[in-house]
């Protein structure tokens, strides 16, 4: 708990600074309801995020451009992923399961009870309302983009 004050305490980067407050709201809901509140509320109104802290997000996930950002209650985000503004991950009961490394574009929304594979690309403003598998680069209405693979010679 004190190294996460410390750390939000001496940071004028909005970004680490945003990562401090989350995890001092994820403390707050397992040890201290003043605290979940203080920070959820904070996030709320400095950052106009909608952030549940009952969602499931790894310490390790960035948010390089902190605003905007709605995440349900029953979220999953796996380590090493980016979320950029604007972007929503849920609605009503049906959550995201986002696996590792995933990059996800500004305003893009996640929609219902969906699983996104590690290593995946979702671009700005796309739809996904579907599994995707690993290594898939999503974009517009669940539109995935194979890479081409290089041809043989004879």
């Amino acid at each position: 708990m004190i190294k996460l004050l410390a750390r939000w305490l001496t940071t004028s980067n909005p970004s680490k600074k945003f990562r401090a407050e989350l995890d001092l709201m994820f403390w707050g809901a397992k040890h201290s309801r003043l605290v979940r509140r203080y920070f959820q509320r904070r996030i709320f109104y400095v950052y106009n995020c909608d952030i549940s802290h009952s969602a499931e997000i790894h310490s390790s996930v960035k948010f390089p451009h902190p605003c905007g950002v709605v995440i349900g209650s029953k979220a999953k985000v796996a380590a090493g992923c980016h979320i950029y503004q604007q972007v929503t991950i849920g609605s009503d009961n049906s959550m995201a399961y986002i696996k590792k490394n995933t990059f996800i574009g500004s305003g893009a929304k996640l929609i219902g009870g969906i699983e996104i594979g590690e290593n995946c690309h979702i671009g700005a403003n796309a739809v996904v309302t579907k599994n995707f598998a690993d290594d898939s680069t999503i974009v517009g209405n669940n539109h995935s983009i194979t890479p081409r693979k290089p041809k043989t010679e004879k």
